[in-house]
């Protein structure tokens, strides 16, 4: 028998998790500062003597810190406009991309002008063994030898 998990939310996507976990760090740091001035965390960690409260104090590293985690926080989300996301119509012959009724858009144009990726072509060994065997139908190439015709590697 197969165990359902029931979502309760949707999945967050990495810069959102990021940005969670910046804030409870910020939140953490917080916390740090106030503790700090309700217990006199030095008084209780090393024994020196209890110092006066500052609250003052406490609260300007409070907007500090505040401030750092706005900036920081706010930069992780600006950063999404430069993730890709939704459903993306793609030819299947040229691999161009869909942009309305008419326009259609070389897939390395589309992303690299919506993104910071970048583009490097290649070919892999199924299309490339394709390729020679299509080229070697044509009498483009020479058929390669057989395995056992090759000499061995040292």
């Amino acid at each position: 028998m197969e165990k359902t998990r029931i979502m309760l939310w949707k999945r967050p996507n990495p810069l959102e998790r990021i940005a969670f976990w910046q804030f409870l760090g910020f939140v953490l740091l917080l916390l740090v500062v106030w503790v700090d001035q309700v217990l006199d965390l030095q008084d209780v960690f090393f024994g020196t003597p209890r110092s006066a409260a500052a609250w003052l104090g406490a609260a300007v590293l409070s907007a500090a810190i505040i401030i750092v985690g706005f900036i920081t926080i706010t930069h992780t989300f600006v950063q999404q406009k430069f993730v890709l996301r939704g459903l993306l119509r793609v030819c299947t012959y040229c691999k161009r991309i869909k942009l309305d009724s008419q326009k259609w858009e070389q897939m390395e144009k589309y992303v690299s002008d919506r993104s910071r990726a970048e583009f490097s072509h290649g070919i892999c060994p199924e299309c490339f063994q394709r390729t020679v065997a299509d080229l070697e139908k044509q009498g483009l190439i020479a058929p390669a030898p057989a395995q056992s015709e090759r000499a061995p590697h040292a």
